[in-house]
């Protein structure tokens, strides 16, 4: 250090480089981003501060200061004077509106500041919160003279709670940009110390964090070895980074398993195998559609429990995930999800590719409400058609925001063929998928499904061909669109609308209809096929088959005629 001063720790043991030791002649701001990281740094900073030389200490509070001196090394400082205390007035914010950082710094030097003290002041919200640009400017250019002409560090301590999306910005823009930035914040059971700019042994460092444990011998936080860099957070290094942690169920049936793999037989025995985990890849096996609130459980347990830096791949094996279940999982801490198509050697790739990659989506500590929105409602099946709405716009608003594209269908029914035999036609076997009628037209919702899978989906629900029930269709997978096409069912309700749900709990679903006679002749003249009864004469007004009723204008809605439809062809996410 320059003129002999001694290296001043930042309160953290283990880092590498001089990454733990605080820069001289330059800005610092130490930002607590929770209340257990200030309570776990600050105390060790102040007490590494007054280990290597004379400090003093700018208070917030006298509170804060009082629980400070019940630490020996810190009290012991203060006794033999080698620790001077202040405590901001409240008049202070308005002084360095006015003239900047000279009132606080004169007070300070009449009463007891010298050359040889580090100057901490903690928290120093109070000083910059609330001022203009070009106050700001002032107190940047002061504060950056301020730390030429020291030669221990001038310390910035930013307490809980805060706005760190406000706050960082700020201190990135002071003292021409110079500002060195180190922000702690919790981990599930570790912390992470993210360094925005900072001089270290081996130069500067941007944008890097490291993991931190809590040691419990010395009640202070010590590096843990991982290190991430860049905005969105890159692996740099990690004890474990290499580690695969599989269920059985993963890799059953598979050559060529990595002989270092960790295999164990259940999700509890995962739970357990990952419980230590810093940046290893847990591999689960997605299981089958009944098995899904176990495995989301986990996955929402292991993001929460374990630093960001874990990876967590949830990998098809035994049937498809639905879309929203897809979803779900990412939503809920997955990295990703890999597809039953996907090969092991491609597998294999992905988890290598993945191998450097932070955890960056932020996930709900509680987990009904962090699955709620991608969840579809508990009903399936026929509903009348209020409930058909309210359930239908109830998914759309919970869903709304979240990427998930469902889909509408009505499907307009033959003259000759009975509401009813339309609706017993129609089996859904999962939850979301819905239908009712109206006077015309039978409706299917159905949830999480995109345009590309309507067919696929329409030929699964439905157990006989559509064109012996329908006459046309049109779908709509956008939510204005879909919110289009409820609202003239929701009108008719005035008017009155049946309610199928007694008849089709006592009536069993209908079997495939007979071939139509002209279709049995296929070697009859074309003639002969024709009906002989006179082509009818126009409906008498009031009793005309009405036209499709209005629905939003847009790319949405797709009307087709069912006898016109192309061949469907499964998409590569499909709802099979």
């Amino acid at each position: 250090m320059v003129g002999g001063a001694a290296p001043t720790r930042i309160g953290i043991e283990g880092l590498p480089d001089g990454v733990g030791q605080l820069p001289p002649h330059v800005p610092v701001s130490l930002v607590a981003a929770d209340d257990s990281s200030a309570a776990l740094w600050f105390p060790a900073l102040i007490e590494d501060a007054v280990a290597a030389g004379p400090v003093a200490l700018v208070a917030s509070g006298t509170a804060w200061a009082d629980e400070l001196l019940l630490r020996p090394p810190v009290r012991e400082a203060y006794r033999t004077g080698r620790l001077m205390l202040w405590v901001l007035s409240p008049g202070l914010q308005a002084e360095v509106r006015r003239h900047g950082l000279p009132p606080l710094l004169e007070e300070l030097r009449r009463t007891g500041l010298k050359d040889e003290h580090a100057l901490y002041i903690c928290d120093a919200q109070g000083l910059l919160t609330g001022l203009s640009v070009t106050e700001l400017a002032r107190v940047s250019r002061q504060l950056s003279a301020l730390c030429r002409e020291r030669l221990r560090p001038v310390v910035l301590g930013f307490f809980p709670p805060l706005e760190p999306e406000v706050l960082l910005p700020a201190l990135r823009n002071l003292c021409q940009m110079s500002m060195h930035i180190a922000t702690l914040h919790t981990e599930a059971d570790r912390w992470s110390l993210g360094l925005e700019r900072w001089n270290t042994d081996a130069g500067a460092l941007f944008q890097t964090a490291f993991g931190l444990l809590h040691d419990g011998a010395s009640g202070r936080l010590a590096a843990d070895g991982t290190r991430t860099r860049g905005a969105v957070r890159e692996l740099v290094e990690a004890v474990d980074q290499s580690e695969v942690i599989a269920t059985r169920a993963s890799v059953d049936g598979q050559r060529g398993v990595p002989g270092h793999w960790r295999i164990v037989d259940s999700l509890a025995d995962m739970e357990v195998a990952a419980a230590a985990s810093v940046a290893a890849t847990v591999l689960i096996d997605a299981g089958q559609a009944s098995d899904f609130e176990a495995r989301a459980r986990l996955v929402h347990q292991l993001r929460l429990s374990r630093p960001l830096t874990l990876k967590i791949v949830v990998r098809e094996n035994l049937g498809k995930l639905r879309t929203h279940s897809e979803q779900a999982l990412l939503q809920l801490g997955a990295s990703a999800v890999v597809y039953k198509e996907v090969g092991f050697s491609r597998l294999l790739q992905l988890l290598q590719d993945i191998n450097a990659q932070s955890h960056t989506r932020k996930v709900h500590p509680d987990y009904e409400e962090a699955l709620g929105s991608f969840m579809p409602a508990r009903e399936r099946g026929y509903q009348p058609p209020a409930q058909f709405c309210t359930l239908v716009r109830g998914m759309l608003d919970r869903t709304h925001g979240i990427g998930l594209s469902h889909s509408l269908v009505r499907l307009n029914v033959l003259a000759q063929i009975p509401h009813l035999d339309a609706l017993r036609a129609c089996h859904t076997s999962r939850d979301g998928d819905l239908f009712t009628a109206d006077h015309e037209s039978v409706y299917v919702f159905l949830f999480a499904c995109r345009e590309p899978d309507v067919e696929l989906a329409l030929n699964r629900l439905f157990t006989l061909p559509l064109t012996q029930l329908f006459s046309s269709e049109a779908t709509d997978s956008s939510d204005t669109g879909i919110r289009a096409m409820v609202t003239p069912l929701q009108e008719s309700l005035r008017k009155g609308l049946p309610d199928y749900s007694a008849a089709l709990a006592d009536s069993p679903r209908p079997s495939a209809l007979p071939a139509p006679a002209l279709v049995a002749q296929a070697v009859a003249p074309v003639s002969a096929a024709l009906p002989t009864a006179p082509i009818p004469a126009p409906d008498a007004p009031g009793t005309e088959s009405r036209p499709l009723l209005p629905m939003a204008a847009g790319p949405g809605v797709q009307h087709r005629p069912i006898g016109r439809r192309a061949v469907p062809r499964p998409s590569p996410r499909s709802m099979a």
